[in-house]
């Protein structure tokens, strides 16, 4: 068996291997890798815990190696409050007991290395700001609506719990994708105590080569820009395919990324919405002007794909890979 201390130097090396016109923390990774695959992961309630043990990891992972995607982004939790991997500075905040929000399994970490032995990276999503739909938890994080600045005390604490996830899985993590940074004001100003620099430390603590994205919303004007010198490449929000490098060019130093859905929304278990040639047609466009692509699929509660975009990135597969 591999162990993750063996994973996060294999990745670490990669990571550090960047090419001299790819800048900062070696992005070429995204670029060369063409495209990769999203999947929105919630459980939440009273079932939560059996719910995330439920997840097949090896049958997860098998599946993606099908696909040939060269990387996977899993949410750690969105507005909800619930949380599919431990964190004790999260729950410390909140004055709950033990997983009473975040799970005992460590998904996450199962499913990096279950990916890594099959050289698949791996990545996660988090919210820019505390669970919104929590009022308990945005309280105890010092935070207030996702539209307004983010007061210190919130980026302080976020960071901290950010910084717990990071250091737990290392170089397992090649990336960080925000979402919900639609007011930057709170980070902006770098003099203050906590920024920007605050908020990226943090989510490098684990591996300085991490990648991070902020998603300032869907609109062309700034899905592909750069909200602050610590990101990566652009957040690249889109539902549809109408964006390329061409149209709008990501700022010098920044890869270009889009992120978009297969079904007819984020995690719907429904189309895939356009054809095995449109898809294939897109991708090609996209990746040979430098850009990379990640697909939002659905995926159930115990780790399937929804089979009928499970085909069509296996056709995917065989367009760009040849395999």
């Amino acid at each position: 068996m591999i162990v993750a201390g063996a994973l996060a130097v294999m990745f670490g090396t990669m990571c550090n291997a960047a090419s001299a016109d790819t800048p900062k923390r070696g992005a070429h990774w995204m670029k060369d890798g063409k495209y990769g695959f999203f999947f929105h992961y919630l459980p939440e309630g009273k079932d939560f815990q059996k719910q995330i043990d439920s997840f097949d990891v090896e049958a997860f992972a098998s599946q993606i190696e099908t696909t040939g995607a060269a990387w996977v982004y899993m949410t750690l939790g969105q507005n909800s409050g619930w949380y599919c991997s431990p964190n004790a500075t999260y729950e410390k905040y909140l004055g709950c007991a033990p997983n009473e929000k975040c799970s005992k399994r460590d998904l996450p970490m199962e499913v990096a290395r279950a990916l890594a032995k099959r050289h698949i990276r791996f990545c996660l999503y988090l919210p820019s700001r505390a669970p919104q739909r929590d009022a308990h938890a945005m309280e105890a994080l010092g935070d207030v609506n996702e539209q307004q600045p983010a007061p210190q005390q919130f980026t302080h604490r976020w960071s901290e719990v950010i910084k717990e996830w990071s250091l737990r899985y290392k170089g397992l993590v090649s990336g960080w994708w925000y979402d919900g940074s639609y007011n930057t004001v709170g980070w902006d100003d770098l003099n203050q105590p906590y920024s920007w620099k605050t908020w990226a430390a943090a989510a490098r603590a684990g591996n300085k080569n991490s990648l991070l994205a902020f998603n300032p919303g869907t609109d062309l004007r700034k899905a592909f820009t750069a909200l602050c010198a610590e990101q990566d490449y652009t957040a690249g929000e889109q539902n549809d395919w109408a964006a390329t490098p061409a149209k709008f060019p990501a700022p010098q130093g920044v890869q270009w990324q889009v992120l978009t859905f297969l079904g007819t929304s984020w995690a719907s278990p429904d189309g895939p919405k356009q054809t095995d040639e449109e898809l294939i047609t897109a991708v090609k466009e996209i990746t040979s002007q430098g850009g990379a692509v990640t697909m939002d699929v659905h995926v159930d509660m115990d780790g399937k794909i929804y089979p009928p975009a499970l085909a069509q990135l296996q056709a995917l597969r065989k367009a760009i890979r040849g395999q």
